[in-house]
């Protein structure tokens, strides 16, 4: 796990697949690749309240960019997906995903679609395919 010492600088918790809840991979399942690990932030959804200008975006957001870029690099990773989820039904077809992909460098721009100030769409919840 020292791949991931990266999240752990940015106050997040690393769980690898065995330590997720049932319930968190049944309901990501259909989004889901062979390697998973979940970042846990109890505040990180906090962090779009706030977030007004896509081209301003928070230092948690950036640092998390920069976090992922090196992630990446350490493991020859091409593409990976970054999943956030702020509101969780028991049904997964009545909460609002947006899914996308994107290449590294809009990032913020995939990431923006969580923003209380994005008034083009709207979504609870993200899957964002990043493509590096």
């Amino acid at each position: 796990m020292n791949d991931v010492v990266q999240f752990e600088r940015l106050a997040m918790k690393v769980l690898k697949k065995e330590e997720i809840s049932g319930e968190k991979l049944a309901y990501l399942n259909p989004f889901l690749l062979d390697k998973v690990i979940e970042l846990f932030n109890q505040e990180f959804v906090g962090i779009f309240e706030d977030w007004k200008e896509e081209e301003n975006p928070p230092i948690e957001l950036i640092n998390l960019k920069k976090g992922i870029i090196e992630f990446s690099s350490k493991l020859d990773i091409e593409f990976l997906k970054l999943m956030i989820i702020s509101c969780a039904s028991e049904n997964i077809e009545e909460d609002a995903i947006a899914c996308k992909t994107i290449h590294i460098d809009q990032f913020y721009e995939g990431l923006f679609v969580l923003s209380k100030w994005n008034f083009k769409e709207v979504a609870d919840n993200l899957i964002l395919t990043i493509n590096l």
